[in-house]
């Protein structure tokens, strides 16, 4: 018998969509990781991390997929998915994580613990266990970009900035005038 997780991964999406996968407990992250790719249709040329949530889907540890170098709040590393066993942070059902993929379109995705059990060994594992609503293009998201006009106005008050004085350059002259000859 192998112990498996079973997880409900939940699109962030005005349509529902998700999927339920069942990986080996001594399974990595990355291998999660990989099979939710799989799973939604997304061909994984993006950074990607996990974070260890609670029942307000705040974030908490962060499992990245790829080492940056950075800390985290406590100045330890951050966990890396391929060191990672889904072991030594999943213990029972109902915690929760959240995934996200491709930091400039920002997929979000809610994942559950659903169960804990054991299979038969002959059970392929990972795998895509139950399917529900059709995933959009990977591509097919816009960036969310959040761009206020007073943090325009800050940014160009600046007069000591380069490229605020750059940007006047493209400002109407009041004394110019269509008579004007140069």
């Amino acid at each position: 018998m192998k112990r498996v997780i079973r997880l409900r991964v939940l699109m962030d999406h005005e349509d529902v969509i998700f999927r339920d996968l069942e990986v080996t407990c001594s399974g990595a992250f990355s291998e999660l990781h990989e099979l939710i790719q799989e799973a939604f249709g997304f061909d994984n040329s993006q950074m990607a991390s996990f974070y260890v949530s609670n029942e307000e889907w705040e974030k908490g540890q962060e499992i990245t997929l790829m080492d940056m170098g950075e800390k985290n709040e406590n100045g330890e590393p951050i966990l890396l998915m391929h060191d990672t066993p889904l072991k030594d942070v999943i213990f029972e059902s109902g915690q929760k994580l959240i995934y996200v993929f491709d930091f400039y379109l920002m997929w979000c995705f809610y994942v559950d613990v659903v169960d804990m059990k054991e299979l038969d060994e002959t059970t392929i594992t990972p795998r895509i266990a139950q399917s529900f609503g059709e995933a959009p293009e990977q591509y097919s998201k816009s960036p969310e970009i959040n761009f206020e006009a007073e943090d325009a106005a800050k940014f160009y008050e600046d007069e000591d900035d380069e490229i605020g004085d750059m940007f006047d350059l493209f400002t109407v002259n009041e004394d110019y005038s269509e008579d004007r000859e140069f």
